[in-house]
Parts: C-alpha cells; sequence; structure tokens
C-alpha cells in the first residue's frame, strides 16, 4: 500500500491487535481501537490495565497489526513503535467514538468513558501489505 490507501485503509473502523512485552512470558495481546494520523497512532486504554502496567514497567515499546480478510485477499498495516503513556485527550476521545461507535451510543460513552489515559505512538517501523 501506498501512504494515501494506508492512510484510508486505517481510517476505518477496524480493530487493532496491540502486543506489549511481558517479561519472563511472551508478549501480552489485547484487541484495541485505535487512531492514526500525523504520522502517528492513538489507543485508548484504562490507566489500571494490564498493557498500561507493562508498559510503565517495560520499555515502551510495542506493535500494532490492523488487518482484514475479504475472501481470498488479506491486507494489512503492522506497526512497531515507542508509545508514551499520557492522560486521555479529550479529541482523542472524541475522534475514537466517532470512528467506531454509531451516533445514538456517542453521548453515554463519553459521559463515562472505561478509558482514562492513552498510549501515543510514534512509529519506528511500518509495513504493509496485500496477500491473494
Amino acid at each position: 500500500m501506498d501512504d494515501e490507501e494506508m492512510a484510508e485503509f486505517l481510517s476505518r473502523p477496524l480493530v487493532a491487535v496491540l502486543a506489549i512485552d511481558e517479561p519472563g512470558w511472551s508478549p501480552h495481546v489485547t484487541p484495541v481501537w485505535f487512531l492514526f494520523g500525523s504520522d502517528r497512532f492513538q489507543v485508548m486504554t484504562p490507566r489500571k490495565s494490564k498493557k498500561t502496567r507493562l508498559h510503565r514497567t517495560g520499555t515502551g515499546e510495542l506493535s500494532l497489526s490492523v488487518q482484514t480478510v475479504e475472501g481470498a485477499t488479506a491486507k494489512y498495516v503492522n506497526m512497531q513503535g515507542v508509545a508514551r503513556l499520557l492522560p486521555l485527550d479529550p479529541d482523542v476521545l472524541h475522534a475514537a467514538v466517532e470512528k467506531y461507535l454509531p451516533e445514538e451510543a456517542r453521548a453515554a460513552y463519553v459521559a463515562d468513558p472505561p478509558e482514562d489515559a492513552m498510549f501515543d505512538i510514534t512509529p519506528r517501523r511500518i509495513t504493509t501489505g496485500v496477500i491473494g
């Protein structure tokens, strides 16, 4: 995928898989909502989640994988990068809710979101592909 195709792909309400190192074990892997823009990814998270605990005690490095399958064709974007854990930015909350939820569910989610923090991720490497 070129940059424009990748940006269009990542604008879709797809769920990413986030992987973060868990020392002494295999990586912790979990599905997440994500935003992509200005060459950065944002992922909302509860401050007390396992992924934030692992981030605080680790290197800050993590990976995201976003993929679709349509018939025999698979498209994917994989990202490896370094994340900063920040307080949840209200603009990120509103953008994610708009991307992922139907209009009738947005106000209730914004009024009491389960997330209170976010990863702001600087990619070190992005790979894309189409299989099939």
